[in-house]
Parts: structure tokens; sequence; C-alpha cells
């Protein structure tokens, strides 16, 4: 890009102009035509509202983290969704591990029902020892 600007004290000729402002540059016209000018103030500007674009960008970002970071209730209920949905992977997986132990139990019965027969009489003696035991003790207890 073609600078007809220059800042102040450039040293290109005697006659330099001042600036507007210390921190603003001085166009000599002399050296590019008036379109050239316009030019090249409009790729400035366009420059300029991209960057101010971006910034808006940014700090809305920047604000929208903030507002979700003060909002507890949307929080609490993304926290509780995804607490829900592990929740439910985790039934899932279970029914999934039950319903193959069964279909293994359902296939040894088939297998050999006869030992299928004696561990069913096995923990139906254990339970109904556990009981009288349970019973003794309820008994004792309340007459000691």
């Amino acid at each position: 890009m073609g600078t007809g600007a220059r800042s102040e004290g450039s040293g290109d000729s005697e006659d330099d102009a001042v600036p507007v402002a210390p921190d603003r540059p001085v166009v000599d016209g002399r050296t590019m035509s008036p379109e050239e000018l316009r030019e090249e103030v409009e790729e400035l500007r366009d420059e300029r509202v991209v960057h101010i674009e971006q910034l808006r960008a940014e700090l809305g970002d920047t604000v929208e983290e903030l507002a979700s970071r003060f909002d507890v209730s949307a929080r609490v209920q993304a926290r509780k969704d995804e607490t829900v949905a592990a929740a439910l992977r985790q039934v899932d997986e279970l029914c999934r591990i039950v319903t193959d132990k069964v279909a293994e139990v359902r296939r040894f019965v088939r297998e050999k029902p006869g030992a299928a027969a004696g561990a069913a009489a096995a923990l139906l003696l254990l339970i109904v020892l556990r009981r009288r035991r349970r019973k003794a003790r309820s008994v004792s207890s309340e007459e000691g």
C-alpha cells in the first residue's frame, strides 16, 4: 500500500504540515490522487471495523462465559443431566451383564440339571437354617 501518509517529522520536506493530533499521520495529498487517498482511507476504515467487530465478538464470548458461571440453576441442571446420563449408561451395562449371566445359567441348567437341582437344594437349606438361627436369636434376646 503506497502511503501518502507521513508521520510528523519524517523529514521529506521543509514545509511538513503539522498533524491534527500527535497520534495521527500527516497526509500529503500531492503524492497520491484523491481516488488513491479515498481507497487508502476506506482500507484503513475496513481494517478498523474488522478489528472492532473481533473485539466485540471476544467481549460477547467473555460476557456469555461469565454469565454462565453465575447461572447456578443452569449449572445444577447440566450437572444433573450428566449424572442421569452416566447412571443410565451404567444401568444399561448392568442389564446387558445380567442378561448374559441369565443365558449362561439357563445353558448350565439344560446341560447339567442334576447339579443345578443340587445347588438349588443347598441354597434352600442355607436359607432355612439362617431363618431358624435368626428366630432363635430373637427369642433368646426377648427372654434375656
